[in-house]
């Protein structure tokens, strides 16, 4: 069950019928905006770079004197029409602390002024870089929402142009499949207090900009995973991409990929950017002995 704090929290959500503002964000554009800057208390803690690619910014997040562990390219949710959060940056500051990581947070191209393949584009160019500057580095892909979706799909590109996988990927809420066809979403969509399957489907029109739903340079779920490197999916029961979720591990699973799959009962989508919820502290816990072992 919940926690009292995430059940005051999702009674609140749903008080404010808060999955239909931002529905209505995304149809109107204004979920879009600039992107959130780190705030003051993560630079006390931790030594901060930013530097720009293609006219974007980017930032390297890390402890201020030991070596980290791994370099963690993290891909922040959004439905890829809105930017990184103050609360992405809560998360990115519990993974430098508890996995010792250097991670690297971009404010990748967003819809609807560019399309997946300019988000791709992007990531790629990135990854060249980071894997040029910290050569010998074990890396490790992260994503919420949008940014699971996309490193799903990014390191499906790197496996069949031969490119070196990260160590491991970890998927938290992960939106996989942009067509929101699967017919289990039906029995979840009313228990979600973030999202709606017409504001999700205005997004990845957006995105995808003519591109097929089901292919999987926007919905990863339909790809191959034949060779990919181990995952881990968090994923919550009051969460509409839940069902995707679930058949995202079978998938992996059948086609010999180790895959970690964690449900939180009643969670709701995306929780775990609320740092300071009981079950957030306990994704970074599994995720610190998960990764831990690479």
């Amino acid at each position: 069950m919940p926690s009292f704090e995430t059940s005051t929290i999702q009674f609140f959500l749903r008080s404010f019928r808060f999955k239909y503002i931002i529905e209505k964000r995304i149809a109107d554009g204004s979920l879009k905006r600039e992107p959130a800057k780190p705030m003051k208390k993560l630079f006390r803690k931790f030594s901060i770079e930013e530097f720009t690619l293609l006219g974007r910014c980017v930032w390297a997040v890390a402890q201020k004197i030991s070596e980290p562990h791994f370099v963690v390219l993290f891909l922040h949710g959004g439905e890829y029409v809105g930017n990184v959060s103050k609360q992405h940056w809560d998360l990115v500051g519990e993974l430098v602390d508890k996995l010792n990581a250097l991670v690297v947070v971009p404010d990748y191209p967003l819809a609807p002024e560019n399309t997946w393949r300019e988000t791709y584009e992007f990531v790629d160019k990135l990854y060249g870089m980071l894997l040029e500057k910290y050569s010998g580095k074990k890396f490790v892909f992260i994503g919420d929402s949008a940014g699971g979706g996309l490193a799903l799909g990014f390191v499906q590109k790197l496996r069949d142009e031969n490119g070196k996988l990260p160590e491991h990927i970890v998927l938290f809420s992960p939106w996989v499949d942009v067509s929101m066809e699967n017919p289990e979403i039906a029995n979840v969509e009313s228990k979600d207090m973030i999202l709606t399957v017409k504001g999700l489907k205005a997004a990845a029109e957006k995105y995808a900009a003519g591109l097929d739903l089901k292919d999987w340079h926007v919905s990863p779920i339909y790809g191959d995973f034949t060779g990919l490197c181990p995952v881990s999916i968090f994923t919550g029961t009051h969460d509409i991409l839940n069902p995707d979720a679930q058949k995202l591990s079978d998938k992996l699973k059948e086609q010999g990929v180790l895959c970690n799959y964690f449900e939180y009962d009643g969670l709701f989508h995306d929780w775990v950017i609320l740092t300071f919820l009981r079950e957030s502290k306990d994704v970074f816990e599994k995720l610190k002995n998960i990764l831990s072992e690479q």
